[in-house]
């Protein structure tokens, strides 16, 4: 569980604002973090992601479940939008997709997450970013875009992404999510991606199956 209010009083910046503009953001950030690690270990071993994202479909208990995409963003509280970060940068790469691969955004759209003066050949690190800018990165890692490892790395997917917020940009949170988990099996856990969305998919998995799984939590 996130409290955006709390952390902006601690860093002292005003962050909530910077995740208000995506319907639904802040409440699923403040969603409790209970998840059973059983049901996500078994979801993630039998989860396979259509080719279009229009749904998942997963096996728990002996019983095959499938989420479209409309039902996802109805249980998380998430709206459909028409950018999809992954797609602008990743284009067609076939999964698992490298976070060093892609294409590079563009100077004019990540200005604001750097300290000026920035343009064509400037340092793209951590220690370049304003701010704000590390501040969403570092909440990034712990929620929509779950990492360990590389504290310094900044790489272009998370550029993408904290461009994006930084300008107040729309984007579709559930094919961000969905991505992820399609990468995550397919890296089959040699990635740096550890049971990510535990609690949000144990959720997905009550509202599919609400009882008698709710007894368990």
């Amino acid at each position: 569980m996130l409290d955006l209010e709390i952390l902006g009083n601690v860093v002292g910046a005003d962050i909530r604002q910077y995740f208000t503009y995506l319907h639904g953001l802040p409440e699923l950030l403040a969603l409790p973090g209970t998840y059973c690690e059983e049901w996500v270990r078994e979801f993630y071993a039998s989860v396979w992601v259509s080719p279009d994202h229009s749904y998942i479909h997963y096996a728990l208990a002996g019983t095959d479940y499938r989420v479209t995409a409309q039902r996802a963003r109805e249980d998380l509280g998430l709206r459909a939008y028409p950018t999809r970060v992954h797609q602008l940068y990743y284009g067609n790469f076939e999964p698992p997709r490298r976070p060093h691969g892609g294409e590079i955004p563009p100077v004019d759209f990540v200005a604001p997450c750097f300290r000026p003066p920035f343009g064509e050949g400037s340092s793209r690190t951590v220690g370049d970013l304003t701010r704000p800018a590390r501040i969403l990165d570092f909440v990034l890692r712990k929620t929509l875009f779950p990492r360990t490892g590389y504290r310094d790395g900044f790489t272009r997917i998370q550029q993408w992404l904290v461009a994006h917020i930084i300008s107040k940009t729309p984007f579709d949170l559930w094919d961000l999510i969905v991505l992820e988990i399609e990468d995550t099996i397919l890296e089959s856990f040699r990635g740096r991606r550890q049971l990510p969305y535990a609690h949000w998919i144990t959720m997905l998995i009550l509202r599919a199956r609400p009882a008698p799984l709710a007894a368990y939590l």
